[in-house]
């Protein structure tokens, strides 16, 4: 039987294993190499190649490294310890730590960036604070305020829903 008829067959089973290629013996593929100089045949172009003698190991089976444990409490929290700050040093060392120019203008862009957001809430703070107290001195303020906020709040969503629908 040659490997192309292998090939060429159908299993008998649909979902049964892969079929399985005939594994040719060492001297047979030996002799098939020598063959393959003088003439070419196809059962030379499949690259046939003798067995291992032992089965490839999947990942499944492979034994996973099991890590230390010996020792007692103390030596195994000083190995641990040893092993975190290994760790820390090794990623430290990663880093690419930004110039002294880079660290200037980054850190006038957080200052500006706080102190714009801090008179920001803190005028919006003010704001309110003040309308509270009028509000509560003379409560037909607190109802303007409320009625203009429920308009603005109208006209914000109308204006909204328009442009989500151009798209």
């Amino acid at each position: 039987m040659s490997a192309e008829d292998t090939l060429n067959e159908k299993p008998k089973r649909r979902r049964g294993l892969r079929r399985q290629a005939v594994v040719e013996p060492v001297e047979a593929i030996e002799e098939v190499d020598d063959e393959s100089d003088d003439e070419d045949d196809e059962s030379s172009e499949r690259g046939l190649t003798g067995k291992k003698g032992r089965a490839t190991p999947g990942r499944r089976t492979q034994e996973v490294e099991v890590a230390e444990s010996g020792g007692n409490f103390i030596t195994r929290t000083v190995r641990g310890l040893g092993d975190y700050i290994e760790g820390v040093r090794s990623e430290v060392q990663k880093v690419v730590w930004p110039t002294r120019a880079e660290t200037r203008r980054l850190t006038s862009i957080v200052l500006s960036v706080t102190i714009i957001s801090a008179l920001v809430l803190g005028a919006i703070s003010f704001i309110f604070n003040e309308l509270f107290f009028i509000g509560l001195q003379n409560p037909v303020v607190f109802g303007i305020v409320f009625v203009v906020a429920v308009v603005v709040y109208i006209l914000y969503l109308r204006q909204s829903n328009k442009r989500g629908s151009r798209f």
